[in-house]
């Protein structure tokens, strides 16, 4: 178990990490998609023409939040790890290599919606069709939403994984039960996407989706305020 100076270092990190992670929630999350809906909107899905003509830059912004999210969750879990006691060091390393497995992902996927999908909708041609519906986040069934559905379940089972992490106060208790509840959640969404991906852009997914975000906001709000605490008692 890290302590003294390093154990500070470490805290330190992770909460500028849950700090990343909150603003990339709120860049990319309901909020954005709200913006969006009013300044560039998309249609729901039907083919790949009708999303190339509906295209505009500004459909990207969520997705370069989404990086920061993910850059804020990687960087939170490698802290979390460091402070891990010696009983939960195998969890919180397992948990380590299924953060890295869950970026990958979702790093993969937001370059390509930045990068790949705009700038074959600016460039459309009725050959590209194919690709666009393969790849775009609009299309619920699209490979995209795979690779992100199953990646945030890696995630969630990485924040299974280490909530035992904290346990010293009521505050790192109820971090804890949060970090819990997410990977229960995630696992079950992504499980549902297998079923039926179409759920996703229904009223359904659509309640899902804001539950989660919130649910993650506040879990990475109480894990800062956690790491805060921890800083203060060190100190």
């Amino acid at each position: 178990m890290t302590s003294g100076k390093a154990a500070v270092h470490a805290c330190r990190w992770g909460a500028h990490a849950a700090v990343s992670a909150m603003v990339g929630i709120v860049v990319s999350g309901p909020l954005a998609l709200i913006l969006l809906s009013l300044l560039a909107p998309q249609p729901p899905w039907s083919d790949a023409e009708v999303f190339a003509q509906h295209y505009r830059a500004l459909q990207s912004m969520p997705y370069f939040g989404g990086f920061l999210l993910v850059g804020g969750f990687v960087a939170m879990m490698g802290s979390l790890a460091a402070l891990a006691p010696a009983e939960h060091r195998a969890r919180a390393e397992t948990a380590l290599v299924l953060t890295a497995a869950f970026a990958s992902l979702v790093f993969f996927n937001y370059v390509v919606q930045t990068t790949f999908v705009p700038n074959l909708a600016r460039h459309y041609t009725p050959d590209k069709a194919s690709i666009i519906a393969a790849f775009s986040m609009v299309n619920p069934a699209s490979l995209a939403w795979a690779l992100e559905m199953w990646a945030y379940a890696f995630l969630g089972v990485a924040n299974f994984l280490i909530a035992p992490v904290f346990t010293r106060d009521p505050i790192e208790r109820a971090a804890a039960r949060l970090f819990m509840a997410n990977g229960v959640g995630s696992l079950a969404a992504a499980l549902w996407s297998a079923v039926d991906p179409s759920w996703m852009m229904k009223t359904t997914g659509l309640v899902a989706y804001t539950s989660w975000n919130v649910l993650v906001f506040v879990m990475v709000l109480v894990a800062f305020l956690a790491l805060r605490r921890r800083i203060a008692h060190i100190a």
